[in-house]
């Protein structure tokens, strides 16, 4: 009985050694703490895009046409014109403009003057300012009634203009405007009196042969109008 309560005691005492060797300690695993950036999202200021809609840009929309009242420049003493943007680029465009004006005067031998001109434009600019570069052609046309001949008077003058001009013009519809100088030369003379028209034109032509050039003259050019 006493070999039989030894031999349970070493048997406990094994149990126990065994037990505390075989125990696992779990640690609780640690996890990172993932620190989420946020990053700022690109976006496009007021101001950006304000500037965007207010350029010209190829292939997209823009204010083309414009009607405008002109002050001297190719038509003397004014005209009032249209003018087509033909081109949809961005920095450069080309526009062709046509013009002109039509005035009587009854109480001076029922003078009559006419004008028509037409113009090609070279315009440079993104936005609302822009240099303007144009050649053309003029034609004026006059009638009064000679009291010492007794009959109505015709004359006609053919030219050719060239202009520069700042102009202010919004990519969108806006008012319009510009101020720059016009060159006109003088191409030839007609009139229904043979003689006027021949001592016109020598004039014209014996300057040219003389001087190298006809006679031309520049004056200053001012426009105002709506491009829509």
């Amino acid at each position: 009985m006493k070999k039989l309560f030894t031999i349970v005691l070493v048997l406990g005492f094994l149990a126990t050694q065994v037990q505390a060797q075989t125990k696992i300690s779990v640690k609780p695993k640690t996890t990172k703490e993932t620190s989420t950036i946020t990053r700022p999202q690109t976006t496009t200021s007021t101001k950006a895009q304000a500037s965007n809609e207010e350029m010209r840009i190829k292939g997209e929309k823009f204010s083309r046409n414009t009607l405008y009242l002109n002050v001297l420049g190719p038509s003397i003493p004014a005209s009032f014109n249209y003018e087509r943007i033909i081109t949809k680029n961005g920095l450069i465009n080309v526009a062709a403009k046509i013009g002109g004006f039509y005035f009587q005067f009854p109480q001076y031998n029922e003078l009559k003057l006419a004008n028509a001109s037409f113009e090609f434009n070279m315009l440079v600019g993104r936005k609302s300012h822009l240099f303007v570069m144009g050649f053309g052609w003029a034609g004026y046309y006059g009638q009064w009634y000679s009291n010492r001949q007794e009959e109505t008077r015709n004359y006609g003058i053919p030219t050719s203009t060239f202009g520069m001009h700042y102009r202010f013009q919004k990519p969108s519809h806006g008012m319009f405007f510009q101020v720059g100088f016009n060159s006109t030369t003088l191409l030839g003379f007609a009139s229904d009196d043979l003689v006027e028209m021949a001592i016109g034109n020598a004039v014209i032509y014996g300057m040219d042969l003389i001087f190298g050039k006809k006679p031309s003259f520049t004056v200053p050019s001012i426009g105002i109008g709506y491009s829509f």
